[in-house]
């Protein structure tokens, strides 16, 4: 309940149904608010989103890397009803695999909207140097493997 009621006061202000309004302003808050920072060296740690949720209102901010940041902005998407997808993707060889993001549906249009704080105002020439990726769905059984492979 605490991811959800931090969500609803991230979109609280905008138009009911403005569903690409509420994925930009989940987007834009966890980009303000979760800061990257590498994983400790030869471990991969994962901040679930709560936990940064909490860090965030007791310090006004968190550290967090990519796929904590994934996994927050997928939950918060979540927690309003879009269905999410994370993307793993390389820039080197294919099947290498060293950055991962969110995309969210928008209902409506039926439009993924990327959702990448790290990549910032880069998402663009992020998404150009990608040469491998895989997608998986957040909302299917984590058995069924991923959705699109490229």
């Amino acid at each position: 309940m605490l991811v959800r009621s931090v969500t609803e006061q991230v979109v609280g202000k905008l138009w009911p149904k403005d569903y690409a309004g509420e994925i930009v302003a989940i987007n834009n808050w966890v980009a303000e608010k979760v800061y990257y920072l590498n994983d400790p060296l030869h471990v991969e740690l994962l901040k679930d989103p709560q936990r940064l949720v909490e860090e965030i209102l007791d310090k006004g901010w968190a550290r967090g890397d990519c796929d904590d940041i994934a996994c927050l902005i997928a939950t918060m998407a979540s927690q309003v009803g879009r269905e999410a997808q994370f993307v793993v993707a390389g820039f080197g060889e294919p099947g290498v695999y060293s950055h991962v993001f969110t995309r969210i549906k928008e209902p409506r249009t039926g439009a993924w909207i990327v959702c990448d704080p790290v990549a910032g105002s880069n998402v663009a020439s992020m998404l150009d140097r990608v040469k491998t990726y895989e997608v998986w769905s957040c909302d299917e059984p984590a058995n069924r493997g991923p959705v699109e492979v490229r």
